[in-house]
């Protein structure tokens, strides 16, 4: 094994790619994570006196999720106000459910006893109740690719399939012309219906009208949705040279002469010592045998047999480590066969790997 201590800048590049895979869920497959939880507002007085005996919620696996904290953790985190709202954030594009292109409301700070006029997006608006549908992070990745949520109810009359635009808003896809030219017609189909966050992998229904039951049913009633996962991966590359007459020398015991090592070890002292705690002697390193030398030292040999004198002699290439500056092992690139490591050539060695 031979070793060279650094590799050049110019030698090293890292390249980034986004992959993508589908995956397609119903409300049935609760082992995958894929939990759909509806959201209820409640008073104030109701929620910091509240009571799990009485209140509402949904058993998951087990698990119970009740519908006034969740509907107060969704709306600090992405609706109540447009200064701290997590996810991307639609001014212009979706189709508006009123006449009004934002909603002026006002933020009050109980703690500072002030408040301030703002103005959220049109986009966005958590009604007194909702229905939200979370999806695993081990699925989704970094996040959920935009443009690709699709998803499949059962809970009415007929089947309603909704789709985000890829900014974070989902329509009814029945009427994605009238969405697409934001003129929703009397019914106000095809306005926005809730709302996607891609990187949390969060889906809300806000729509309190026709689509309130999405995500809500179960079994012939249930819903299923289809989106694709995102993971950035990391190609890194590392150029390895052996220049001329580079690594020539090899380590391999059995070059020698009877196979055996091209070091002197000394023998063990004999003293009082020997065997006590007292005993300092490197037996790690030299070997805790007593029988195969004396007190005199053990020499071992340093002739090389005839084919390693030769001047065709080369050593091969067969493995290459890649090391930090600690000397920590990182990565290991083996060759598809031995390269013969010729002494009036230069070889270069391309390691590549990927990580996330």
């Amino acid at each position: 094994m031979s070793f060279k201590k650094s590799i050049e800048p110019d030698d090293k590049s890292i390249t980034s790619f986004e992959v993508h895979k589908t995956f397609t869920l119903s409300e049935s497959d609760s082992g995958s994570g894929l939990y759909s939880v509806p959201l209820t507002k409640s008073s104030d007085s109701n929620l910091y006196g509240f009571d799990t005996s009485t209140a509402s919620s949904k058993t998951i696996s087990g698990n119970d999720f009740y519908n006034v904290p969740n509907w107060h953790s969704i709306n600090t985190l992405y609706y109540r106000d447009i200064t701290q709202m997590r996810g991307y954030i639609d001014y212009n594009r979706a189709v508006p459910t009123s006449s009004n292109a934002v909603e002026e409301y006002t933020y009050v700070d109980n703690l500072q006893n002030t408040s301030i006029n703002l103005r959220r997006p049109f986009t966005r608006k958590l009604h007194s109740t909702a229905n939200v549908i979370s999806v695993p992070q081990k699925l989704y990745g970094q996040r959920i690719q935009p443009s690709s949520v699709r998803i499949t109810d059962d809970s009415t009359d007929s089947t309603i399939i909704l789709q985000d635009d890829g900014y974070g808003n989902l329509y009814d896809v029945a009427y994605s012309s009238s969405f697409s030219n934001r003129t929703p017609d009397a019914k106000n189909s095809g306005s926005l219906v809730g709302n996607i966050f891609y990187n949390d992998g969060i889906v809300v229904i806000t729509d309190t009208g026709s689509y309130s039951s999405v995500g809500t049913g179960n079994g012939t009633d249930g819903f299923s949705i289809k989106f694709n996962s995102s993971q950035t991966i990391y190609e890194r590359e590392y150029l390895c040279v052996a220049d001329e007459n580079e690594f020539q020398n090899s380590t391999n015991k059995s070059l020698k002469v009877g196979q055996s090592g091209s070091i002197t070890t000394a023998g063990v002292p004999q003293t009082l010592l020997t065997n006590t705690i007292y005993d300092s002697y490197p037996y790690e390193r030299l070997g805790y045998g007593s029988g195969s030398f004396d007190n005199n030292g053990y020499t071992m040999g340093t002739e090389l047999i005839g084919e390693a004198t030769h001047s065709d002699f080369s050593t091969y290439v067969t493995t290459i480590g890649l090391y930090n500056d600690e000397n920590e092992l990182l990565a290991i690139g083996k060759t598809a066969k031995p390269i013969k490591n010729d002494r009036e050539l230069s070889l270069t060695f391309v390691v590549r790997f990927d990580t996330n």
